[in-house]
């Protein structure tokens, strides 16, 4: 039987979706039909990868645009178009890759065009193509050269990576193909088992065992079976993104701290430079005064216990934190303009309700 803050938890999200589906019924929908075969997006977006995310653009039911041999991958609901698997180009092209997508969606009657992540270096050329860009969280980054988990501040990290590994866990790197019957059944039970029953759409991928295109693949096993596993996207030279992080219900705890552990010890002694943990949405946004509306909103949904009841976005800095990473700001970008209705259309092609 659900209890009642299960039902509390239902019907918010029911209210904060019921503005969206009325305009939905309003913009009805529109055909995009894919830019580029399938085999021809992989080979361009791994040629081209600057950010970790950017195998992102390889997930199901996704548009493409092409420009200057570079992809930017989008999908869209009605007529709100979100770009996902960041900017893949290098400084001074990514405005052009910008307005080809701007444009390209303006031509089949996609109005309102959303793209996240936006990271500081990229805003000047977001907003030379008309992209209006506030901070909505941060990404956490681990510097590899150099690092120990010694000190204080892997305290807690150690203690329940050495936790796992008193119940007999070992880390392995797996090819896909041996381990996807066992890892799909992990990751459907987890998905299932999540509360409320939602995950970051358009921000963390599948595990894409069929299709690994260059992903790495890290199991924690016990002695009866993987107890949890994490995706490694590969990004520029030397830089690696934590994508699916995904362990049985029941897991041994420990087990993810442990793959984590593993991950940032094995990266570094093979010369990688940086390990992105990923974005912490609503964490870490300072009070814009431009736009105290939505600061405000940023803020409230990450500070206050109903926000954080619904969402769970502290906990996941809190997770994070464990590896004591640097935390850059991270922005979402709306062309023609950018306002709460904006953040409410991306928050809900994220999944967040």
């Amino acid at each position: 039987m659900a209890s009642l803050s299960d039902l509390a938890d239902r019907v918010l999200r029911g209210l904060l979706a019921l503005p969206g589906v009325v305009v939905s019924a309003f913009d009805g929908e529109v055909r995009v039909p894919d830019t580029l075969p399938p085999g021809e997006v992989e080979e361009r977006v791994r040629a081209t990868a600057v950010h970790p995310e950017a195998l992102l653009a390889l997930e199901d039911d996704l548009h493409h645009v092409l420009h200057d041999g570079r992809v930017l991958a989008w999908q869209h609901r009605g007529r709100t178009a979100f770009a996902v698997g960041g900017l893949n180009a290098p400084p001074g092209a990514k405005a052009a890759l910008l307005d080809a997508y701007a444009s390209t969606c303006a031509a089949r009657g996609v109005r309102r065009q959303l793209v996240f992540p936006v990271r500081a270096d990229e805003l000047e050329e977001a907003r030379s193509a008309g992209f209006a860009p506030v901070q909505v969280g941060v990404e956490a980054w681990v510097d590899l050269p150099g690092l120990t988990l010694r000190g204080r501040r892997f305290e807690n990290l150690r203690q329940m990576r050495n936790r796992a590994r008193r119940r007999g866990l070992v880390v392995e790197e797996a090819a896909p193909a041996a381990v996807e019957a066992e890892l799909s059944a992990m990751h459907a039970a987890w998905l299932a088992a999540k509360r409320p029953s939602w995950r970051m759409k358009l921000l963390v991928g599948s595990p894409a065992f069929s299709r690994p295109a260059g992903r790495r693949y890290l199991v924690a096993r016990g002695p009866g079976r993987a107890e949890a596993f994490v995706t490694l996207l590969p990004g520029a030279p030397g830089t690696w993104g934590v994508d699916v992080m995904c362990r049985w219900p029941d897991a041994v705890p420990g087990a993810m701290e442990l793959l984590l552990a593993h991950a940032v010890a094995q990266l570094r002694d093979e010369g990688a430079r940086a390990l992105s943990l990923g974005a912490c949405p609503m964490a870490g946004v300072p009070f814009d005064p431009r736009r105290p509306v939505l600061t405000a909103i940023f803020r409230l949904l990450y500070g206050t216990w109903l926000g954080n009841r619904v969402f769970g976005f502290r906990n996941l800095v809190r997770f994070k934190d464990k590896l004591a990473p640097r935390w850059e700001p991270v922005h979402f970008a709306a062309r023609p303009g950018l306002g709460a209705w904006a953040l409410y259309q991306g928050c809900r092609m994220w999944g967040l309700y």
